[in-house]
């Protein structure tokens, strides 16, 4: 019987095969595109973008054709740049979420009391400073200057350590509105972390009434019910109130209708911060002696887990960083950093037990470093996905040993304040001090 990353890896790998059967789907002239098996066919296209394409093409593409190991001589820059354009955005698209799918399927997944325990949050980014580009994706601009950007909305599930899902949109959308949404999309076995940003009634009324769960971070003057709730030095409650006419307004226009009469019910629970601060918890999770409120805590700390998955993308896979300047090719870009991550994420799933082991014997617990693994990704995403199945084995051996000699120590329980810093313009990437570049 196959282990689950060999199933996992069997399904990426054959992705490409199938969608030969249905080229009018994702391929810009059907019949015509990679209908002959040239130097540069679909598969080694795929995999050549899933690898990220961050230095000069040319460079990029002789170290691809050496990582083959074919002997065959690399195609030119020119040739890669027309096979970019003949394959649609929507491949990469449908790869990332076909990716997810095989991953539920194959793996064993962790859950908190029947509950993948997901989180939604959004995050902002640059493109190339071309017209086009801010037309398709968006401008951000002040009283000086426009730039194209564009804004994420990410699912991540945080315990299994996965992008989930992904939505896109302009800065003329709040994250919030695009949160709203997305609700109706969420599985009925998720329950969905947020943070004081998505602080509303309307969020977990739409969760209630498209059958799933959520949990989330208010302010502690987000209404005089938090204010009354937080005086009372309970901790927790149950609480029963009418649908406010802004709510039932929103609620509308999202096209649901709603009665004049509208209640939501929800459950507030106080958590006590190290600092001493109160911090207060909306959930739709009713049942006091099934979900105690102690746990609480703990999973809105876990939030933590999607920051953690931005400044990967962003900083160590250099998101920003694009390897081309039109509207198809930007795409394929930004959706091969969220496969890659994900690919990394399931290679790293066999290691768990032996690095429980080694923390058995340490101190402080160890994970795998991230950017280290991303870097040797590089090129062993190339052998491993498009080499001989025979192979795998031994290459999965190699990787392993190098990600099991770059541990680096978990740091829970980080108390230290936040500070805001100013990202100027003409910074195309952003590194913590203590992590170079690996790609």
């Amino acid at each position: 019987m196959p282990s689950p990353l060999r199933t996992y890896l069997d399904a990426l790998r054959h992705f490409p095969f199938a969608v030969l059967q249905q080229p009018q789907h994702y391929f810009r002239r059907p019949g015509r595109d990679f209908t002959r098996r040239r130097s540069l066919y679909l598969e080694r296209l795929v995999w050549l973008n899933i690898t990220l394409l961050k230095t000069t093409l040319s460079v990029e593409l002789d170290q691809f054709f050496d990582w083959l190991g074919t002997g065959e001589f690399s195609v030119t820059k020119s040739a890669l740049v027309q096979a970019r354009q003949k394959l649609l955005p929507r491949f990469f698209r449908d790869f990332f979420q076909f990716g997810v799918s095989v991953y539920y399927q194959a793996f064993k997944i962790h859950r908190w009391k029947g509950f993948r325990l997901w989180a939604t949050d959004g995050s902002g980014f640059r493109l190339p400073d071309e017209v086009e580009l801010g037309e398709a994706f968006g401008w951000h601009g002040n009283q000086y200057n426009s730039v194209p950007s564009a804004r994420m909305l990410v699912c991540f599930d945080l315990l299994n350590h996965l992008v989930a899902a992904l939505q896109f949109h302009t800065r003329n959308t709040a994250e919030i509105v695009m949160a709203m949404r997305s609700v109706c999309q969420i599985p009925s076995d998720v329950l969905m972390v947020y943070d004081r940003a998505y602080g509303s009634h309307i969020i977990p009324f739409l969760h209630q009434h498209f059958g799933s769960n959520c949990v989330i971070r208010l302010r502690v003057d987000f209404s005089n019910t938090i204010k009354t709730f937080i005086q009372s030095g309970k901790d927790q409650q149950i609480i029963q109130e009418p649908l406010q006419i802004k709510a039932k307004k929103t609620l509308k226009d999202l096209g649901l209708s709603i009665p004049q009469d509208a209640t939501i019910t929800y459950r507030l629970i106080r958590i006590k911060l190290p600092t001493g601060e109160t911090e207060v918890l909306l959930t739709t999770l009713l049942d006091k002696k099934k979900y105690r409120w102690p746990h609480f805590g703990q999973i809105y700390r876990k939030r933590w887990g999607i920051e953690s998955c931005f400044f990967v993308i962003k900083s160590f896979m250099q998101l920003s960083n694009f390897s081309a300047y039109t509207v198809n090719n930007c795409w394929q870009d930004i959706y091969c950093h969220f496969i890659l991550y994900n690919l990394q994420t399931a290679l790293h799933h066999p290691l768990n037990k032996t690095i429980r082991k080694i923390n058995a014997d340490r101190l402080h617990d160890y994970k795998p470093n991230r950017n280290v693994s991303a870097g040797l990704l590089k090129r062993f995403t190339v052998k491993i996905c498009l080499g001989p199945t025979a192979h795998l084995r031994a290459l999965l051996s190699d990787y392993y040993r190098q990600i099991l000699q770059t541990l680096e120590p978990e740091r829970p329980g980080k108390n230290k304040e936040r500070r805001r810093r100013i990202m100027r313009g003409t910074e195309r990437h952003f590194h913590e001090k203590n992590y170079r570049r690996a790609f």
